[in-house]
This record gives structure tokens, sequence and C-alpha cells, in this order.
């Protein structure tokens, strides 16, 4: 019930537009080396997916950043908040790239036990998410199945990191903070109609999707 009520609120807000919006030039996601190939099913669907809605290019690859202890936030997990500096140095180019690092690694921030994602809106345009909590782990499930919730709920954090990136300021709909996986998996995966007028209009958004994408089903 809560979600409807987000996303009505959210419906009846004013115009997002006074927003200063600035589209990315390029989106590029870097795998980290950490991640067992059997583990990166999802990436071509996500990279295809994205790229179905996004304005701009999307394109993943690998990265072999260094992972210090001193990067931990306790025995088994690490601060992303630690991580995405020395990944934004080592990432930085020209352009207005925003730049996604996966890890193997489960995260933790000061005042949650765990996060999928962290995204902070500054100059760096990086974010830090890790698939490890996103994985389906009841029995039976195929491969290909595996990959398609993985992408699904990764698809979901990405267009709300991006959109933050962009520097939109929203809470309805895709823009929901996910609390738990089932939260993430209950939350729609478009953007209010508000929150996606101002994206259209700043060039990060397709008016309306464009190709399809066959390697794996994103959840509508």
């Amino acid at each position: 019930m809560r979600y409807w009520l987000a996303a009505i609120l959210a419906l009846l807000a004013g115009p997002v537009s006074a927003q200063k919006l600035v589209a990315p030039d390029e989106i590029v996601i870097y795998v980290h080396a950490g991640i067992a190939e059997q583990d990166t099913d999802f990436v071509e669907g996500l990279v295809c997916e994205l790229g179905h809605v996004l304005v701009a290019p999307v394109r993943a690859t690998k990265s072999d950043l260094p992972l210090y202890r001193s990067y931990l936030a306790t025995p088994t997990q690490l601060d992303p908040l630690k991580v995405r500096l020395p990944f934004a140095r080592a990432t930085v180019g020209e352009g207005r790239v925003f730049r996604y690092l996966l890890l193997a690694w489960d995260l933790k921030v000061p005042g949650l036990n765990y996060v999928f994602s962290s995204t902070v809106p500054d100059d760096e345009l990086v974010a830090v998410m890790s698939p490890i909590r996103l994985v389906p782990r009841e029995p039976g499930l195929s491969r290909k199945r595996i990959s398609g919730v993985t992408g699904d709920r990764i698809y979901k954090l990405m267009l709300k990191s991006i959109a933050l990136l962009a520097g939109l300021r929203s809470e309805g709909c895709v823009m929901m903070f996910p609390r738990s996986l089932d939260e993430l998996d209950q939350k729609p995966a478009e953007f209010c109609p508000n929150d996606k007028a101002a994206l259209v209009a700043a060039g990060v958004l397709k008016e309306k999707p464009f190709g399809a994408c066959s390697t794996v089903a994103m959840a509508r």
C-alpha cells in the first residue's frame, strides 16, 4: 500500500523542471575481477536494457581495482564510501561519464546493516554496487532465470542512481529507497511521470524506449 501512496503523492507533487538536470555523455559499468565469470551473465542484458531507455551510450568493461583491508566496514563487508574515491581516480577521463563499480562483496554504510548500492551525488559521478544480495537463491532456478532476476534488480538500482547523478531529487516510483529485497522487487521499474518528463527534457531518458533485448527478460 505504501508504494501506491508514494506514487500517488509523487504524481500530485509539482513539476521537477526547476531542478538542474545534466545528462551524462556515457555510462560505463565496471565489473570487478573478483566476480566469478558465471556470475556475470546478467551484464549483457543489463547493458542492453539500459541502452533501451537511456540517451547516452552504455557499455561494460572489467576492473582490477585493488581492494584493501582498510576499505572494510566489517570483516565481511566493504564500505562503499571508502571504495568510491579510489575507483573515481582510477577511472577518471574526459567528458561527463557516469561510472559504476560492481563488486563481489557485500556493502555496508554507517547506520544500515547493508546496502545494495551507494550513490553520492557529487562531481565524482561514480557509484558502487554489489549483486551479492541480488542473486536469487531459491533452489531449482535455471542459470537464465538467475541472470534475469539479478539483472532486473540491478536495472532498478541503476536507473535511480543515474537519475541521482544527473541531479534528480525525488522519492517516488523507481526512485523509492528499498529497505529489503522484497521492497526492491515490489517497487516499479519506471519513473513517475513528472520525473520522466524532466529526464527526457534534460536528454537523460529517451521519450520512448527504442530497440529490444532478448538476452534477458527484464521485469516491467
